[in-house]
C-alpha cells in the first residue's frame, strides 16, 4: 500500500480541483467562441448606410432595411 501523508493529500486535492477549472474553463471559451463566430456570421453591416442588421439566413446578398442596397455578406471587423 502507498504511504500518503496529508500534506501529499492536500496536494493531490489542490491538483485535481485545479485540474477541473481549467477544463471547465477550457470549454466555457469554445462555447463562447463558436457563439461569437456565430453572431458575427450573422451580422451584416451596409456599405452605404453603415447600418448594422443581423440575418440568421444563408444567402449572400442581402437587402439592407435602412436603404434598401443589396449587401454581400461578410465578415464584421470589430474595433
Amino acid at each position: 500500500m502507498f504511504r500518503v501523508t496529508l500534506t501529499h493529500l492536500i496536494l493531490i486535492y489542490m491538483a485535481v480541483l485545479l485540474g477541473i477549472l481549467c477544463f471547465a474553463w477550457v470549454i466555457g471559451e469554445l462555447i463562447r467562441f463558436r457563439q461569437d463566430r456565430h453572431q458575427r456570421r450573422s451580422t451584416v453591416v451596409c456599405d452605404i448606410c453603415g447600418h448594422s442588421f443581423e440575418d440568421p439566413s444563408e444567402a449572400e446578398l442581402l437587402t439592407c432595411p435602412s436603404c434598401g442596397r443589396l449587401n454581400e455578406r461578410g465578415s464584421v471587423r470589430e474595433i
